[in-house]
């Protein structure tokens, strides 16, 4: 199979390689805006970690005494045209789950969606004047300049993956995408064996040029009921819910936490019915499972079911960036200079 589709990739690859050329060259120019760019995306699609990053990139920036801003194009989202995120109960519906869930922890921090980037960067800047904006999922999409690039990837990915979509994950070719980073951040690296890990730390060093790696572990901060307690554990039996690309990190994270009886899964970004709740519930009671757990990003969309208000928590998990923190960071001072 991987054959007959090996002419596609070579389609896609050389697509996606004249358009980077094209932006390389200035053929094609990207639009800039009155502040700092920060970009986060990924090479493979799904399930990298682009959110948990961007909020401790956020959680980072407000600690070194920065005010942000952050865009995304609002996947899956059930309202057009650029739209300013609120915290209201349908947000997840109306703008997405990821920068619902983004507005959700930092209500202070403004949060813009758009399908065009330039045009929700600058309706930001219109309503807020802040330091720096994260462009979220925005590494192949070069229509906006940026100040900084943050290429992220999932230490767990089997490096065959890396071939370019359809016979492997890529979005594009490798070694133009790590030399057009600054910085690349491996996600769930604290999942995975040690040996594995320096294994790909080398493999990418070696086709990057050296670029500096950040390790980006996900560290469990306890579950969360709607109400607002936080416990670290269950005695009861936990039915799990979930519609992410990668279900497998979210078992991996809690592991030796809860008494799982069946972890439901769903396409991520699922945009949950009726039907799926009435199901979940029917379920869960027939496994004996008194609470239901789930994502913090699908927290976003199922805490709009009364029903399961009394019974859902959310495992909170943040990201804990090691490796070359100090030179992001010294990188972002030298844009905050720039930008006084």
């Amino acid at each position: 199979m991987k054959d007959l589709l090996f002419p596609l990739s070579l389609a896609y690859r050389g697509a996606t390689g004249c358009r980077n050329w094209l932006y390389d060259r200035r053929i094609f120019r990207s639009s800039q805006v009155e502040t700092k760019i920060i970009s986060i995306g990924n090479l493979t699609v799904g399930g990298t970690g682009k959110t948990p990053v961007t909020l401790a990139l956020i959680e980072g920036l407000k600690a070194r005494g920065y005010t942000c801003g952050v865009i995304s194009r609002g996947y899956k989202r059930g309202r057009s045209g650029v739209l300013e995120v609120d915290l209201s109960p349908l947000a997840a519906h109306s703008f997405g789950d990821e920068p619902a869930l983004i507005k959700a922890n930092f209500n202070d921090v403004p949060v813009f969606v758009g399908e065009k980037r330039v045009s929700a960067a600058k309706a930001l800047l219109a309503a807020h004047k802040v330091d720096f904006i994260i462009c979220d999922d925005a590494f192949q999409h070069r229509s906006l300049y940026r100040d900084l690039n943050l290429l992220l990837l999932d230490v767990s990915e089997p490096i065959r993956n890396y071939k370019v979509l359809p016979v492997g994950r890529a979005r594009e070719s490798l070694v133009p995408a790590l030399k057009r980073a600054d910085f690349l951040i491996l996600t769930k690296s604290n999942l995975v064996e040690s040996q594995k890990l320096d294994e790909v730390r080398e493999w990418l060093k070696a086709r990057s040029g050296d670029k500096p790696i950040l390790l980006a572990d996900y560290v469990f901060k306890g579950m969360r009921s709607l109400k607002g307690q936080v416990v670290q554990s269950f005695k009861d039996k936990v039915y799990m819910v979930s519609g992410i690309a990668k279900p497998e990190a979210f078992e991996r994270t809690l592991e030796n936490r809860v008494d799982v009886v069946k972890h439901k899964t769903f396409p991520d970004h699922h945009r949950y019915s009726d039907l799926d709740v009435e199901a979940i519930l029917d379920e869960a009671g027939h496994l004996q499972a008194r609470w239901i757990l789930t994502t913090g990003k699908d927290s976003m969309k199922l805490r709009a079911f009364h029903r399961l208000r009394e019974r859902l928590w959310t495992a909170e998990v943040a990201i804990k960036l090691n490796g070359d923190v100090n030179a992001l960071y010294e990188a972002i001072d030298e844009l905050g200079r720039q930008g006084h």
